[in-house]
Protein backbone atom coordinates (compact mmCIF):
# COMPACT_ATOMS: atom_id res chain seq x y z
CA UNK A 1 0.00 0.00 0.00
CA UNK A 2 1.40 3.91 -0.39
CA UNK A 3 0.02 6.83 0.50
CA UNK A 4 -1.46 9.11 -2.43
CA UNK A 5 -0.59 12.88 -2.40
CA UNK A 6 -2.38 15.54 -4.33
CA UNK A 7 -0.24 18.84 -5.30
CA UNK A 8 -2.15 21.98 -6.25
CA UNK A 9 -4.54 19.43 -8.83
CA UNK A 10 -6.70 21.38 -11.14
CA UNK A 11 -8.76 20.83 -14.10
CA UNK A 12 -10.46 22.22 -16.53
CA UNK A 13 -12.78 20.81 -18.90
CA UNK A 14 -13.18 22.03 -22.65
CA UNK A 15 -15.49 25.24 -22.20
CA UNK A 16 -13.77 26.70 -19.33
CA UNK A 17 -15.50 24.73 -16.80
CA UNK A 18 -12.99 24.53 -14.09
CA UNK A 19 -14.12 21.31 -12.08
CA UNK A 20 -10.76 21.47 -9.59
CA UNK A 21 -8.97 24.08 -8.24
CA UNK A 22 -5.42 24.04 -7.01
CA UNK A 23 -6.23 20.96 -4.83
CA UNK A 24 -3.99 20.24 -2.17
CA UNK A 25 -4.75 16.77 -0.54
CA UNK A 26 -2.07 13.89 1.27
CA UNK A 27 -4.45 10.16 1.83
CA UNK A 28 -1.77 8.58 4.43
CA UNK A 29 -0.65 5.42 3.23
CA UNK A 30 -3.67 2.31 4.77
CA UNK A 31 -5.64 5.56 5.68
CA UNK A 32 -9.70 5.29 4.31
CA UNK A 33 -10.08 8.73 3.19
CA UNK A 34 -13.55 9.96 2.19
CA UNK A 35 -14.41 12.66 -0.34
CA UNK A 36 -17.82 14.11 0.45
CA UNK A 37 -19.47 16.81 -1.66
CA UNK A 38 -22.76 17.51 -3.39
CA UNK A 39 -22.82 16.21 -6.88
CA UNK A 40 -20.75 18.59 -9.33
CA UNK A 41 -18.11 19.25 -6.75
CA UNK A 42 -15.51 17.61 -8.12
CA UNK A 43 -15.78 14.22 -6.41
CA UNK A 44 -15.22 12.38 -9.57
CA UNK A 45 -13.02 13.72 -11.21
CA UNK A 46 -9.82 13.54 -8.04
CA UNK A 47 -10.15 9.69 -8.31
CA UNK A 48 -10.50 10.02 -12.63
CA UNK A 49 -7.37 12.04 -12.38
CA UNK A 50 -5.48 9.88 -9.72
CA UNK A 51 -6.66 6.95 -11.58
CA UNK A 52 -5.19 8.20 -14.87
CA UNK A 53 -8.85 8.66 -16.57
CA UNK A 54 -8.31 12.00 -16.63
CA UNK A 55 -5.56 14.13 -17.55
CA UNK A 56 -5.14 17.27 -14.95
CA UNK A 57 -4.81 20.33 -16.87
CA UNK A 58 -1.70 21.23 -14.03
CA UNK A 59 -0.51 19.57 -10.96
CA UNK A 60 0.59 16.48 -9.99
CA UNK A 61 -0.44 13.25 -8.93
CA UNK A 62 1.78 11.29 -6.43
CA UNK A 63 1.35 7.30 -5.44
CA UNK A 64 4.50 6.74 -2.69
CA UNK A 65 7.29 8.43 -3.67
CA UNK A 66 6.50 8.26 -7.49
CA UNK A 67 5.24 11.02 -9.33
CA UNK A 68 2.55 9.28 -11.72
CA UNK A 69 1.01 12.56 -13.65
CA UNK A 70 2.17 11.32 -17.03
CA UNK A 71 1.97 7.72 -16.12
CA UNK A 72 -0.77 5.31 -17.97
CA UNK A 73 -3.52 3.85 -15.89
CA UNK A 74 -2.56 0.68 -15.69
CA UNK A 75 1.20 1.84 -14.43
CA UNK A 76 -0.71 3.54 -11.64
CA UNK A 77 -1.04 0.39 -9.71
CA UNK A 78 -4.38 1.43 -8.51
CA UNK A 79 -7.98 -0.03 -8.30
CA UNK A 80 -11.22 1.66 -9.25
CA UNK A 81 -14.48 0.72 -7.93
CA UNK A 82 -17.24 2.14 -9.90
CA UNK A 83 -21.12 2.74 -9.27
CA UNK A 84 -21.54 0.83 -11.75
CA UNK A 85 -20.38 -2.86 -11.32
CA UNK A 86 -19.73 -3.03 -14.68
CA UNK A 87 -19.40 -7.00 -14.70
CA UNK A 88 -18.85 -9.27 -17.96
CA UNK A 89 -22.13 -10.82 -18.06
CA UNK A 90 -20.34 -13.86 -20.35
CA UNK A 91 -17.70 -14.47 -17.51
CA UNK A 92 -18.77 -16.24 -13.91
CA UNK A 93 -17.67 -14.87 -10.75
CA UNK A 94 -14.54 -16.51 -10.82
CA UNK A 95 -13.38 -15.05 -14.02
CA UNK A 96 -14.94 -11.61 -13.13
CA UNK A 97 -12.37 -11.93 -10.23
CA UNK A 98 -9.89 -13.49 -12.10
CA UNK A 99 -9.79 -10.93 -14.65
CA UNK A 100 -7.03 -8.25 -13.77
CA UNK A 101 -4.69 -11.20 -13.26
CA UNK A 102 -5.54 -13.29 -16.13
CA UNK A 103 -4.87 -10.33 -18.85
CA UNK A 104 -1.50 -9.54 -16.92
CA UNK A 105 -0.75 -13.74 -18.07
CA UNK A 106 0.20 -14.39 -14.37
CA UNK A 107 0.38 -18.47 -13.53
CA UNK A 108 -2.65 -20.24 -12.72
CA UNK A 109 -2.29 -21.70 -9.42
CA UNK A 110 -1.40 -18.23 -8.26
CA UNK A 111 -5.02 -16.86 -10.02
CA UNK A 112 -6.81 -20.11 -8.43
CA UNK A 113 -5.24 -19.13 -4.64
CA UNK A 114 -5.85 -15.36 -4.48
CA UNK A 115 -9.40 -15.20 -6.28
CA UNK A 116 -10.50 -18.15 -3.82
CA UNK A 117 -8.91 -15.84 -0.84
CA UNK A 118 -10.56 -12.31 -2.26
CA UNK A 119 -14.02 -14.71 -2.75
CA UNK A 120 -13.72 -15.85 1.02
CA UNK A 121 -13.34 -12.58 2.41
CA UNK A 122 -15.94 -11.20 0.11
CA UNK A 123 -18.48 -14.19 1.56
CA UNK A 124 -18.62 -15.43 -2.42
CA UNK A 125 -17.02 -18.93 -2.22
CA UNK A 126 -20.43 -20.85 -2.67
CA UNK A 127 -21.07 -18.65 -6.06
CA UNK A 128 -17.90 -18.32 -8.04
CA UNK A 129 -19.54 -20.40 -10.53
CA UNK A 130 -22.50 -18.82 -11.39
CA UNK A 131 -22.97 -16.29 -13.61
CA UNK A 132 -23.84 -12.44 -12.90
CA UNK A 133 -27.44 -12.28 -14.26
CA UNK A 134 -27.36 -14.80 -11.35
CA UNK A 135 -26.61 -12.78 -8.21
CA UNK A 136 -28.18 -9.96 -6.12
CA UNK A 137 -27.06 -6.52 -6.65
CA UNK A 138 -25.69 -6.83 -3.65
CA UNK A 139 -23.72 -9.90 -4.75
CA UNK A 140 -22.75 -8.12 -7.66
CA UNK A 141 -21.34 -5.20 -5.75
CA UNK A 142 -18.93 -7.95 -3.50
CA UNK A 143 -17.70 -9.37 -6.80
CA UNK A 144 -16.66 -5.73 -8.06
CA UNK A 145 -15.02 -5.13 -4.62
CA UNK A 146 -13.66 -8.56 -5.27
CA UNK A 147 -11.75 -8.00 -8.56
CA UNK A 148 -10.11 -5.01 -7.29
CA UNK A 149 -8.76 -7.03 -4.00
CA UNK A 150 -7.32 -9.58 -6.08
CA UNK A 151 -4.60 -6.73 -7.83
CA UNK A 152 -3.82 -6.23 -4.42
CA UNK A 153 -3.05 -2.83 -5.46
CA UNK A 154 -1.28 0.54 -4.33
CA UNK A 155 -4.69 2.38 -3.39
CA UNK A 156 -8.32 1.52 -3.84
CA UNK A 157 -10.08 4.03 -5.54
CA UNK A 158 -14.52 3.76 -4.75
CA UNK A 159 -16.76 5.82 -6.74
CA UNK A 160 -19.86 5.67 -4.76
CA UNK A 161 -19.82 1.95 -4.53
CA UNK A 162 -23.10 1.60 -2.74
CA UNK A 163 -25.24 4.27 -4.26
CA UNK A 164 -27.16 1.55 -6.29
CA UNK A 165 -28.24 -0.60 -3.22
CA UNK A 166 -31.46 -0.22 -1.30
CA UNK A 167 -30.63 0.95 2.26
CA UNK A 168 -30.72 -2.21 4.57
CA UNK A 169 -28.13 -3.79 2.33
CA UNK A 170 -26.41 -0.58 1.89
CA UNK A 171 -25.63 -0.48 5.47
CA UNK A 172 -25.04 -4.42 5.68
CA UNK A 173 -22.16 -3.85 2.97
CA UNK A 174 -21.18 -0.31 4.53
CA UNK A 175 -20.04 -2.64 7.71
CA UNK A 176 -18.19 -5.40 5.18
CA UNK A 177 -16.33 -2.56 3.78
CA UNK A 178 -15.00 -1.35 6.82
CA UNK A 179 -14.35 -4.91 8.25
CA UNK A 180 -12.19 -5.27 4.83
CA UNK A 181 -10.23 -2.33 5.00
CA UNK A 182 -9.27 -3.57 9.03
CA UNK A 183 -8.01 -6.56 7.20
CA UNK A 184 -6.48 -5.27 4.09
CA UNK A 185 -4.53 -2.35 5.62
CA UNK A 186 -5.41 -0.97 2.52
CA UNK A 187 -5.04 2.69 1.71
CA UNK A 188 -9.24 3.48 0.00
CA UNK A 189 -10.48 7.20 -1.14
CA UNK A 190 -13.81 6.49 -1.28
CA UNK A 191 -16.30 8.99 -3.06
CA UNK A 192 -20.05 9.73 -1.75
CA UNK A 193 -22.34 12.65 -1.62
CA UNK A 194 -24.68 10.69 1.72
CA UNK A 195 -23.24 12.62 4.77
CA UNK A 196 -24.23 9.47 6.85
CA UNK A 197 -21.58 7.48 4.99
CA UNK A 198 -19.17 9.68 5.53
CA UNK A 199 -19.19 9.82 9.07
CA UNK A 200 -19.26 6.33 9.51
CA UNK A 201 -16.73 5.18 6.90
CA UNK A 202 -14.18 7.44 7.08
CA UNK A 203 -11.32 7.96 9.26
CA UNK A 204 -10.99 11.22 7.63
CA UNK A 205 -13.33 13.28 5.40
CA UNK A 206 -12.09 15.52 2.73
CA UNK A 207 -15.12 18.05 1.40
CA UNK A 208 -15.43 19.56 -1.84
CA UNK A 209 -17.45 22.32 -3.12
CA UNK A 210 -16.88 23.60 -6.73
CA UNK A 211 -14.15 22.03 -7.05
CA UNK A 212 -12.23 23.63 -3.94
CA UNK A 213 -11.14 21.98 -0.75
CA UNK A 214 -13.20 23.26 1.92
CA UNK A 215 -12.27 20.90 5.37
CA UNK A 216 -10.04 17.50 5.67
CA UNK A 217 -10.52 16.62 9.22
CA UNK A 218 -11.95 13.74 11.10
CA UNK A 219 -15.96 12.98 11.38
CA UNK A 220 -15.70 14.42 14.65
CA UNK A 221 -13.43 17.77 13.29
CA UNK A 222 -15.96 18.30 10.58
CA UNK A 223 -19.07 17.80 12.33
CA UNK A 224 -17.85 19.91 15.84
CA UNK A 225 -15.71 22.77 14.35
CA UNK A 226 -16.88 23.05 10.47
CA UNK A 227 -14.58 25.35 8.80
CA UNK A 228 -17.26 27.38 7.17
CA UNK A 229 -21.14 27.71 6.75
CA UNK A 230 -20.94 25.23 3.76
CA UNK A 231 -19.57 22.96 5.83
CA UNK A 232 -22.00 23.56 9.01
CA UNK A 233 -25.29 23.22 6.64
CA UNK A 234 -23.73 20.57 4.44
CA UNK A 235 -22.61 17.53 7.15
CA UNK A 236 -25.31 16.06 9.28
CA UNK A 237 -28.81 14.89 8.54
CA UNK A 238 -30.09 17.40 8.78
CA UNK A 239 -27.27 19.57 8.51
CA UNK A 240 -26.44 22.78 11.20
CA UNK A 241 -29.37 25.23 11.55
CA UNK A 242 -27.97 28.61 10.39
CA UNK A 243 -30.09 31.87 9.80
CA UNK A 244 -28.79 35.47 9.41
CA UNK A 245 -28.79 37.66 12.38
CA UNK A 246 -27.26 40.43 14.02
CA UNK A 247 -24.71 41.11 17.10
CA UNK A 248 -25.78 44.20 19.27
CA UNK A 249 -25.19 45.71 22.88
CA UNK A 250 -28.23 45.21 25.05
CA UNK A 251 -29.23 46.45 28.37
CA UNK A 252 -27.72 43.82 30.25
CA UNK A 253 -24.66 42.58 28.27
CA UNK A 254 -24.78 41.16 24.73
CA UNK A 255 -27.15 39.23 22.45
CA UNK A 256 -27.60 38.12 18.71
CA UNK A 257 -31.10 39.09 16.92
CA UNK A 258 -31.74 36.04 14.13
CA UNK A 259 -35.65 35.89 13.09
CA UNK A 260 -37.48 36.02 16.30
CA UNK A 261 -34.71 34.96 18.05
CA UNK A 262 -32.90 37.05 20.87
CA UNK A 263 -30.46 35.30 22.26
CA UNK A 264 -27.93 36.27 24.89
CA UNK A 265 -24.60 35.29 24.34
CA UNK A 266 -21.08 36.24 26.40
CA UNK A 267 -19.06 34.59 24.01
CA UNK A 268 -18.78 37.50 21.17
CA UNK A 269 -18.34 41.05 21.17
CA UNK A 270 -18.91 41.34 17.72
CA UNK A 271 -21.63 43.39 16.46
CA UNK A 272 -23.18 43.88 12.87
CA UNK A 273 -24.50 41.27 10.12
CA UNK A 274 -23.46 37.38 11.22
CA UNK A 275 -24.65 34.03 10.54
CA UNK A 276 -25.84 32.34 14.04
CA UNK A 277 -25.17 28.39 13.94
CA UNK A 278 -26.99 25.71 16.21
CA UNK A 279 -27.15 21.72 15.41
CA UNK A 280 -31.20 20.60 15.55
CA UNK A 281 -30.21 18.42 18.54
CA UNK A 282 -29.87 21.45 20.65
CA UNK A 283 -32.75 23.00 19.60
CA UNK A 284 -35.93 22.59 22.30
CA UNK A 285 -39.22 23.26 22.34
CA UNK A 286 -41.20 25.27 25.37
CA UNK A 287 -43.70 27.43 26.44
CA UNK A 288 -44.93 30.37 24.39
CA UNK A 289 -42.76 33.54 25.77
CA UNK A 290 -40.63 31.21 27.85
CA UNK A 291 -38.00 30.59 25.71
CA UNK A 292 -35.17 32.76 23.52
CA UNK A 293 -38.56 33.22 20.70
CA UNK A 294 -41.67 32.13 19.36
CA UNK A 295 -41.86 30.19 16.54
CA UNK A 296 -44.67 28.32 14.33
CA UNK A 297 -44.39 24.82 13.56
CA UNK A 298 -44.42 23.75 9.82
CA UNK A 299 -43.97 20.21 9.27
CA UNK A 300 -43.14 17.21 12.14
CA UNK A 301 -41.30 14.07 10.47
CA UNK A 302 -42.04 11.38 13.39
CA UNK A 303 -38.74 8.71 12.80
CA UNK A 304 -39.12 5.94 15.55
CA UNK A 305 -36.42 7.37 17.78
CA UNK A 306 -36.50 11.29 17.47
CA UNK A 307 -38.52 13.60 15.71
CA UNK A 308 -37.41 16.42 13.18
CA UNK A 309 -39.48 19.62 14.08
CA UNK A 310 -39.84 22.10 10.78
CA UNK A 311 -40.16 25.65 12.13
CA UNK A 312 -40.45 29.02 11.08
CA UNK A 313 -38.45 31.55 13.01
CA UNK A 314 -39.30 34.74 11.55
CA UNK A 315 -39.28 34.03 8.05
CA UNK A 316 -36.06 31.51 8.97
CA UNK A 317 -36.35 27.96 8.72
CA UNK A 318 -35.35 26.03 11.99
CA UNK A 319 -34.99 22.62 12.40
CA UNK A 320 -35.65 20.78 16.08
CA UNK A 321 -34.36 17.22 16.65
CA UNK A 322 -36.45 15.77 19.58
CA UNK A 323 -36.01 12.49 21.29
CA UNK A 324 -38.74 9.69 20.36
CA UNK A 325 -42.71 10.60 18.96
CA UNK A 326 -42.74 14.36 20.09
CA UNK A 327 -46.62 15.65 19.97
CA UNK A 328 -46.34 18.85 18.46
CA UNK A 329 -49.23 19.93 16.45
CA UNK A 330 -48.80 21.74 13.29
CA UNK A 331 -49.70 25.17 13.17
CA UNK A 332 -49.36 25.68 16.15
CA UNK A 333 -47.36 28.50 18.40
CA UNK A 334 -44.36 27.28 20.52
CA UNK A 335 -41.52 28.52 22.42
CA UNK A 336 -37.64 27.80 21.59
CA UNK A 337 -35.12 27.26 23.89
CA UNK A 338 -31.41 26.50 22.72
CA UNK A 339 -28.06 25.33 24.13
CA UNK A 340 -26.45 28.84 24.58
CA UNK A 341 -22.96 26.55 24.78
CA UNK A 342 -23.43 24.89 21.43
CA UNK A 343 -23.34 28.05 19.21
CA UNK A 344 -21.43 28.72 15.84
CA UNK A 345 -20.75 32.24 14.55
CA UNK A 346 -20.05 32.59 11.52
CA UNK A 347 -19.38 36.29 9.91
CA UNK A 348 -21.71 37.57 6.89
CA UNK A 349 -19.60 35.65 4.17
CA UNK A 350 -19.42 32.24 5.84
CA UNK A 351 -16.44 32.70 7.93
CA UNK A 352 -16.11 31.05 11.35
CA UNK A 353 -15.90 34.47 14.15
CA UNK A 354 -13.59 33.70 16.98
Amino acid sequence: MASVTLRRLSKVFAGGVQALHHLDLEVRDGELLVLLGASGSGKTTVLRCIAGLEEPTSGDVVIGERVVTQESPAERDVAMVFQSHALYPHLSVRDNIAFPLTVRHVGDAQVTRRVLEAATRLGLKDVLDRMPQQLSEGERQRVALGRAIVRGPQAFLLDEPLSRLDGPLRIELRAELLALHRALGATMIYVTHDQTEAMTIGQRIAILHEGRLRQVGTPEEVYQRPADVHVARFVGTPGMNVLRGRGRAAEKGRVIEAGSLVIPVELSTYEGELQLGVRPEFVGLCAVDHGVGNVDVLVVEPLGSETLVHLNAGGQPLVARLQGFADVPVGTRVGVKVDRRRLYLFDAAGAPLV
